[in-house]
This record gives C-alpha cells, structure tokens and sequence, in this order.
C-alpha cells in the first residue's frame, strides 16, 4: 500500500466497487446498474446502486465509455481496489507442496515450468513464463494473487530483485 492514507467509501461504495471491477475483469463489459445490483449481495435497488455509481464516477474511480453504457473502472479505480479491496487466498496446501518439490536451487526452469502448469490449470488458459537470461537466478519470494475467480497473477522475485 502507499503511504498516502486511502480515501474513506463507505461499505456500501466499498462491495459496489469490488463487484464492478471484478464483474468488469471476468465479463471485459462495462456493468450497468443493475447487473451490479444483482451480483453485489447487497439488496438495493438499481436506482440506489446508480446513485453510488454516480458518486464513484464524481470521484475518480469509475467511467462511462459512453451515456448510454454501464460504467467501467479507471486508473484510479484499479489502484483503490488493489490497495484497499483485493483479497489474496492462500493457495492450497497441494499447490504450495508440487511447488516445493520443484524447488531446486540448481534448476530454475523445472520450477518455472512447474508454475507455468499450475497457472494454466488453475486459469484454463495458456501459461508462458519467461526466465531472463543470467547465471544462477535464485528465486527469493513467489506470490499467487487471485484477481478474480477465473484469473491469477503470479509474481516471482529474484534475489536480485528482478521480478
């Protein structure tokens, strides 16, 4: 998180938010009002969830691509639902043993290799993990991050702090 302190949204702009992003991740569409109603849990009316919409786009965290389109999430937005929205799940006790398995110091490859599977399995898409080219490139720290129920990002840092 950055040091500057979050803005205050209350819970109700806070779930409105996430839903959007998250709905607008998974679908690539902009989420009308709604939609948003329907997927947020919250029972709202869809002209009580356009008055939220309407104050999230006053403050900078959403966008209309045009008058007559839901609303989709801005710069902003993302940064909002990155530092203050997003929850990690720990990934299962499985996936985190394949993994040490193929950790071999002298092999950096099969444990990427093994990483690129493990996304492609757990996303049902194609998983390409590209190594740089140096001498001994140990692996100091490996993150999943669920972005969304069909999407992972997987961050690995070098001890030389490439990542």
């Amino acid at each position: 998180m950055s040091q500057t302190a979050l803005p205050q949204l209350d819970s109700r702009s806070r779930i409105l938010l996430k839903t959007l992003i998250e709905r607008y991740i998974a679908d690539g569409q902009p989420i009308g009002s709604r939609a948003l109603s329907r997927s947020s849990g919250l029972e709202l009316s869809p002209a009580t969830v356009r008055n939220v919409m309407s104050d999230l786009e006053e403050m900078g965290y959403i966008s209309s691509p045009h008058t007559s389109a839901g609303r989709i999430p801005t710069a902003k937005g993302y940064r909002f639902f990155v530092d203050a929205l997003l929850t990690v799940l720990p990934m299962e006790s499985v996936q985190v043993q394949e993994l040490k398995g193929q950790l071999q110091p002298d092999q950096p490859q099969r444990l990427m290799n093994s990483a690129s599977h493990l996304l492609s399995n757990l996303t049902q898409f194609a998983g390409v993990v590209v190594a740089p080219r140096r001498e001994a490139a140990r692996i100091r720290q490996i993150e999943f991050i669920g972005l969304a129920e069909h999407r992972i990002l997987l961050i690995i840092v070098t001890e030389s702090g490439d990542v």
